[in-house]
């Protein structure tokens, strides 16, 4: 299931319809589709890190607006099948599994899916995906703010892509949200590859209607109460802010990051402390605190697995004065695991080499 590290391997791919591969404010025109499979490399200045890019080698320093969709069939080579480690820092993607078995990885966590289902990866997170050869479906790659780009009195389609930050999978129980899903997505890939003078228009509140459909899916937490735009407006900016903060440490030659409590998070903001919290608890049912926590374990878990920077510099780069405070936290969330002892026992081929963020 792996494959030499020193090259990029898949040959270069288009949309089904050829034509037009992202929707990111103008056409990109039959720009090759690049998966790298990578499993080992040499460290370079410490860092070891997936690449941060899939659709293009000349990928820009940002992406705005950006959404892609591709169905698994455009990969009919088995090689093709196998999405090599990778992360993206500025989009978000979804597998849409409708027939088959799949199996991926998440920050050095595999699990293994069958259809029908949806698997969401955040930004950042470091995955690999390994389809089997008769399965379906398809993948998105979307940026925040072509999300935050539709308009609801409820907020309901934003507040799912938000909601599925926290859960990963999401089974279709229901058949009507299979078939419901499934109308969705043809539609979609149909309007994508379409030249119409709406077509990101159209294509957004088709995504936002497919949102809709997932949230139904999604299990309904206790706390769900009515929610105010503001308060998912605030959580949306709030896990924007985490993702470039948080998110970026040790893959970039940035310095130390400022410090992560939830003060800081929403002076940064301009808001308050109180307001922060009760938006989160409003959209995912935990503190500020929970999910500053939860950014920091995943991003520890990143540096170790794919970097050498020493465990006392990462402390350091968490915001930790003290690298005994920092395997304290690890620790506790760990099962009791040290971080070193968590570097060790991490397989070495899965290490991957690519130079800081630019």
């Amino acid at each position: 299931m792996t494959r030499d590290a020193s090259r990029i391997s898949s040959p270069p791919g288009k949309s089904a319809s050829g034509r037009v591969l992202a929707l990111n404010g103008r056409s990109v025109a039959n720009r090759s589709v690049v998966t790298p499979f990578l499993d080992r490399a040499k460290a370079k200045d410490g860092i070891l890190s997936a690449p941060s890019f899939l659709y293009s080698e000349d990928r820009p320093g940002a992406i705005f607006g950006f959404f892609h969709i591709e169905p698994l069939t455009a990969r009919s080579a088995p090689e093709e099948r196998q999405a090599g480690l990778h992360r993206h820092p500025d989009f978000d993607q979804l597998l849409i599994l409708t027939s088959g078995r799949c199996l991926f990885e998440h920050d050095g966590k595999k699990s293994e899916v069958e259809a029908p289902c949806c698997v969401y990866t955040p930004a950042n997170v470091v995955h690999q995906f390994f389809y089997q050869l008769d399965a379906t479906g398809v993948v998105i790659s979307v940026s925040s703010d072509f999300v935050a780009g539709l308009s609801s009195a409820e907020q309901s389609a934003i507040t799912t892509m938000l909601r599925l930050g926290t859960q990963r999978i999401i089974n279709f129980r229901a058949e009507e949200t299979t078939t419901a899903a499934q109308g969705l997505i043809d539609l979609t890939l149909d309007k994508f590859a379409s030249r119409h003078p709406h077509r990101c228009d159209i294509v957004r509140y088709l995504f936002g209607g497919l949102l809709l459909e997932l949230g139904a899916a999604l299990e309904m937490p206790s706390h769900w109460d009515v929610r105010t735009v503001n308060a998912i407006n605030l959580f949306r900016q709030f896990r924007d802010l985490i993702q470039e903060t948080i998110g970026a440490i040790g893959f970039s030659d940035d310095p130390r990051p400022p410090s992560h409590t939830v003060e800081s998070f929403a002076s940064r903001l301009s808001t308050t402390a109180y307001a922060l919290n009760v938006a989160c608890q409003s959209v995912c049912g935990c503190s500020a605190r929970d999910l500053i926590h939860t950014a920091i374990l995943e991003q520890a878990t990143r540096l170790l697995l794919y970097t050498t920077r020493p465990v006392k510099e990462i402390s350091y780069l968490l915001g930790y004065s003290h690298a005994s405070h920092f395997t304290r936290f690890f620790k506790q969330r760990r099962a009791g695991t040290t971080p070193e002892a968590f570097r060790s026992n991490a397989p070495r081929d899965k290490w991957v080499e690519l130079p800081p963020n630019r």
